[in-house]
């Protein structure tokens, strides 16, 4: 290598040296991600209904449905007792299960750095996924755009209930009314009637005169 070389070795050495790193200082400082980036999974256990779509839908076969405690799980309502646990070595983040949950009660996190040396460690049961939850999203709904679960045990408005009765005092009135319609229908026909045999009576009074007249 000749002087020219080794200068120019060096300059290009100092020159990195002392201008900006072209790679990211990860771990020490996180990437910054997108608003509605896909990263690991996370389950509002209480509000979830066991209805079994996550599992139904996921292509990867990553997610099974767990038996689990009622009042442990602390949910509303789920017939089955049932939760989604997920497999992380399989799921693919294409965010079907979170698209089709009908409560809304899978999210995903901004959380992606979830490598680990067991493969055991990345099968997130009920509990574990509602850990993830109750950390990284509930805190932050805002960030995430979380619809909110609308509870079915919920009472209905007062201006419901209170329109109920009118609707039934307005059916009850319904009878009455018809009632009165048909007695007014039935005294004009005795009215029309009564003024009929009255004009037959006088016609017979008429003719009896003129035969009278005539006899005479």
């Amino acid at each position: 290598m000749g002087i020219k070389e080794t200068f120019s070795v060096f300059g290009y050495g100092i020159k990195e040296a002392v201008s900006k790193r072209a790679t990211y200082p990860y771990p020490d400082k996180p990437l910054p991600i997108q608003k509605r980036s896909r990263g690991m999974l996370s389950l509002d256990l209480e509000n979830c209904i066991g209805c079994e779509l996550c599992f139904k839908i996921c292509p990867s076969d990553a997610i099974r449905m767990q038996k689990i405690d009622f009042k442990e799980a602390g949910f509303h309502t789920n017939a089955r007792s049932e939760a989604p646990a997920i497999d992380f070595n399989k799921c693919i983040f294409c965010g079907l299960c979170s698209e089709i949950c009908p409560p809304k009660v899978l999210h995903h996190t901004h959380k992606y750095d979830i490598s680990t040396d067991k493969r055991k460690e990345l099968v997130y049961m009920p509990f574990q996924l509602r850990d993830v939850y109750e950390k990284l999203v509930k805190p932050y709904e805002d960030e995430y755009d979380i619809i909110k679960f609308q509870k079915a045990s919920q009472p209905q408005n007062k201006t419901e209930t209170a329109a109920a009765p009118q609707n039934k005092v307005l059916d009850n009135n319904k009878p009455s009314n018809n009632k009165s319609g048909s007695a007014s229908v039935k005294l004009a026909d005795s009215n029309a009637g009564n003024s009929a045999n009255q004009e037959t009576k006088d016609n017979k009074k008429v003719n009896t005169n003129n035969a009278v007249n005539k006899s005479q």
